[in-house]
């Protein structure tokens, strides 16, 4: 599981759930993360810490495409 997709996903459902400053630390984390779909996770986190949700929420769904992974999955994570 993606921690950086997953903290976007929590934003994009409660703005006030995450604070800037751990949007922005999310960004910079991406920036060094050497992943097959770390071009999506980067713009997905860059999106959010820019406050931009439709763009984030744009890269988030590239992420599944790209990676196949279940977003149910996240959801779940998010919702315990």
């Amino acid at each position: 599981m993606n921690k950086h997709v997953l903290l976007v996903m929590q934003w994009l459902n409660n703005k006030d759930s995450v604070s800037q400053e751990e949007l922005k630390e999310s960004n910079s984390e991406t920036c060094v993360t050497d992943t097959r779909a770390n071009y999506e996770t980067h713009n997905a986190a860059f999106c959010a810490a820019q406050s931009w949700p439709n763009n984030a929420g744009y890269w988030v769904d590239k992420y599944f495409e790209e990676t196949g992974e279940n977003r149910n999955d996240y959801r779940k994570e998010l919702n315990k």
